[in-house]
C-alpha cells in the first residue's frame, strides 16, 4: 500500500509535469473521486513513459496499450443466485464480469467486454421477459461529478448493443440520454449496498472497474449517488436522440485490432478462465462522439446489478487522432525530469525491497 501511494503521489507529480510540458493539453474534470491518482495517471503516463518504466525496473500494466484503454474488475464480485446456501459469486458465477476496453481510431471507437455472460444473456424464470442480460453502454462526457446531473445532457451518451435487454429504445449510438433502473423486471440487487453486503459475506471483493467502493481509489458511491438508494441504479436508456448505428464484433475481430485482455491481466497478477468467459464488443462511427474528445466515465452493469464494470478514459480530439503533432513526440525537459522521477521511484522500490528481504 505504501509503494502504491508512493507511485500515485509521484504519477501525480508527472501528470502535472506532462501538462505543463504542453504534452496532454487536458485538465481531468473528475479529480473528486480519485480519478487523478494511479488509474488515471497511469494510463496517461505510460502511454509517455513505458521506456522509462521499463528501464528503472518497474513492470507496469498495459491500462493503455495499442491504443486501447483497459478497465479491470474485481474477479470475485459477479453473484449468480441469491440464497445463502445457493449463491455463486467469482469464476463460476454467470454473472462475473472481468474486463472492459475503449479504442478510439480517427473513424471508430471500438468497445470491448470479458464477462462469463453471454451477449444474449441469461434465461431466468425469475426476470419478467424470461432473460437477464447486459444493461446498456453509458459514455459520460459531461464533466459533472455526479452521473444524476449529467442526465439528458447532450455530452451524456448512450449504447444499447444488446439486442435481449429490457432498454427503453432501439439498438444504437444515443446522445442526450436519460436512464432507469431495470433491476426490479430482472431479479437484481436493490441497491449498490446491498451488493456489496452479500459479496463481502461471500468473501468477494466489490468494485465497478475503475470505481472502488470505499473511496481509497474512485468513489463510485459519489458518482452514482447515495449506496442505499433503491431501485435507481442507471442500468439501462430509457430515452435519448439516436445518432446511428453499432457493429458487433467478434473475439477474433478485437484481437485482429490489437485487444489483449490475457496480457492486461496477467500484468495484473491475474488470471481468465478461458473456458467460461465471453470476449465480444462492438464498434460504432467516432463522429458521433464529441470531436473534441475529452476525458469520459463509462458504466455497463448486468441488468440484476449482480456485477458491472466502469472505465475511467480520455478521448483525443479527431485532429490528434489524425495528424499528432510532430513537435511532442521528444520529451520536454519537463517530461524527462518527470520520468526520472519514475525511475527513481522504481531504485526506491528495490531498495526497500531488498531490504525487506535481509531484516
Amino acid at each position: 500500500m505504501q509503494d502504491e501511494n508512493e507511485l500515485r503521489k509521484y504519477g501525480i507529480l508527472l501528470r502535472t509535469q506532462l501538462s505543463t510540458a504542453g504534452v496532454l493539453g487536458y485538465t481531468n474534470p473528475y479529480s473528486k473521486h480519485g480519478v487523478t491518482p494511479m488509474k488515471f495517471t497511469t494510463k496517461a503516463c505510460l502511454v509517455l513513459a513505458g521506456c522509462a518504466l521499463t528501464s528503472a525496473g518497474i513492470t507496469a500494466a498495459p491500462a493503455y496499450a495499442n491504443g486501447w484503454d483497459y478497465s479491470i474488475d474485481s474477479f470475485n464480485d459477479g453473484q449468480q443466485g441469491s440464497s445463502p446456501s445457493g449463491a455463486i459469486v467469482g469464476a463460476d458465477s454467470v454473472f462475473e464480469f472481468y474486463g472492459m476496453a475503449l479504442k478510439a481510431t480517427a473513424d471508430t471507437v471500438y468497445v470491448a467486454i470479458n464477462s462469463n455472460l453471454s451477449l444474449e444473456g441469461y434465461s431466468s424464470g425469475r426476470a419478467t421477459n424470461g432473460n437477464i442480460g447486459y444493461g446498456d453502454l453509458f459514455l459520460n462526457f459531461t464533466g459533472s461529478d455526479k452521473f444524476a446531473d449529467a442526465e439528458g445532457d447532450s455530452n451524456l451518451f448512450g449504447i444499447r448493443f444488446a439486442g435481449t435487454n429490457d432498454s427503453g429504445v432501439d439498438v444504437g449510438v444515443y446522445s442526450g440520454v436519460t436512464s432507469k433502473d431495470d433491476t426490479a423486471d430482472n431479479a437484481g440487487f436493490k441497491s449498490l449496498r446491498e451488493h456489496k453486503k452479500q459479496i463481502n459475506e461471500r468473501g468477494g471483493t466489490p468494485s465497478l472497474g475503475d470505481l472502488d467502493w470505499d473511496g481509497t481509489g474512485n468513489n463510485y458511491t459519489e458518482y452514482f449517488g447515495r449506496p442505499n438508494q433503491k431501485r435507481q441504479f442507471p442500468t439501462s436508456i430509457a430515452s435519448g436522440n439516436r445518432l446511428g448505428n453499432v457493429t458487433l464484433l467478434t473475439a477474433q475481430d478485437l484481437a485482429a485490432k490489437d485487444l489483449d485482455f490475457a496480457s492486461a491481466y496477467a500484468a495484473e497478477g491475474l488470471t481468465e478462465d478461458s473456458n467460461k468467459d465471453h470476449t465480444f464488443g462492438f464498434s460504432f462511427d467516432r463522429s458521433l462522439l464529441p470531436e473534441t474528445g475529452g476525458d469520459f466515465i463509462a458504466h455497463l452493469v448486468a441488468e440484476c446489478l449482480n456485477d458491472g464494470l466502469a472505465l475511467i478514459g480520455h478521448i483525443p480530439p479527431v485532429t490528434r487522432i489524425d495528424h499528432p503533432d510532430p513537435s511532442q513526440e521528444a520529451p520536454e525537459p519537463a517530461l524527462a525530469s518527470g520520468l526520472l522521477l519514475l525511475g527513481g521511484l522504481g531504485v526506491l522500490k528495490r531498495r526497500n525491497q531488498q531490504k525487506a528481504d535481509m531484516a
